[in-house]
């Protein structure tokens, strides 16, 4: 194996075995499910001819602050994180711009100094909503482990009664949890008891995955991305419709704002910014859309 070659010893190893220890705890998931769903909103839109400022920079920003702040550092663009200051007579409009980075922070007068480019049209970010869906399917995964793991004793589930048992029990209980043969031994000899389990696990498993996936699939119709997921026979074409407006409605909605940002940049400072939808998920959403229609007709002819 590729990473077989590790020595034990190294802080890649050691770091890679604690991984090993903790991926099936809650923090464990959430931190998993937390990158990975930031990294998919990272790729849903693409930024061009931005140069020395990295589309990465800009996204960062909207996703997790949701607004990013343009403007000059040393005579070259740079993508800051900034407060918004001044006051309008509107109240989540403003004049001016704290604009702030490790080396630098100055007061920016907007659309003149600094360009604020919004997420969306109320400037809300992404990371609420990635911090509540890690949160379940981090919940979802470890249900789903466990789940699997009393799965391996339809016999029942050992109970310690003195602090030997509970050695025994626990060497038992790690040697199941890595799929090994083990016994237990009554180093207490006081008779280990069991616990039933429930016998219907399997149906268990099977609807906790389901909802796993149906968490993804709402996560995805949140940021406007449908997802491929077995629809209910009973689903008519009037709600595919109305869930297909919803989700253009969001992507539309990010876009529009990155647009405009994007506009103003060019206006100020003479550049040619340009930002578009993903080619993967125009690619994926045509498809859907494709099969949709497929399957409506074939719904018609039966």
């Amino acid at each position: 194996m590729f990473l077989d070659f590790l020595d034990g010893e190294s802080k890649l190893a050691k770091k890679i075995l604690k991984y090993h220890r903790d991926m099936t705890t809650y923090n464990g998931f959430y931190n998993y499910w937390r990158e990975q769903l930031f990294e998919r909103v990272m790729r849903l839109f693409v930024w061009e001819n931005t140069g020395a400022v990295k589309p990465k920079e800009i996204e960062q920003r909207l996703i997790l602050q949701g607004h990013c702040e343009i403007a000059k550092y040393k005579g070259e663009l740079t993508a800051f994180y900034g407060s918004l200051n001044g006051v309008t007579k509107y109240q989540d409009e403003y004049t001016h711009a704290n604009v702030t980075s490790p080396i630098y922070s100055q007061r920016l007068k907007i659309n003149e100094q600094v360009v604020v480019i919004d997420n969306n049209a109320l400037r809300n970010p992404v990371f609420d909503l990635i911090n509540h869906y890690a949160m379940m399917l981090a919940h979802a995964d470890v249900s789903i482990t466990i789940a699997m793991i009393n799965m391996r004793d339809a016999n029942g589930i050992p109970v310690a009664q003195t602090e030997k048992q509970k050695e025994s029990v626990n060497e038992y209980l790690g040697r199941r949890y890595n799929g090994q043969f083990g016994t237990i031994t009554d180093k207490g000899s006081l008779g280990v008891e069991t616990i039933g389990v429930s016998t219907q696990n399997g149906e268990s498993l099977t609807a906790l995955v389901d909802t796993k996936a149906k968490l993804l699939q709402d996560f995805y119709s949140d940021i406007g991305v449908r997802s491929a997921f077995k629809k209910r026979s009973n689903t008519i074409s009037e709600e595919v419709e109305a869930d297909t407006g919803l989700l253009l409605l969001n992507l539309s909605d990010m876009l529009d704002s990155r647009q405009k940002g994007a506009e103003l940049v060019n206006s100020i400072w003479g550049t040619n910014w340009t930002v578009r939808i993903a080619e993967e998920l125009v690619d994926a959403l045509e498809a859907d859309d494709s099969e949709e229609v497929d399957d409506n007709e074939q719904n018609k002819d039966n």
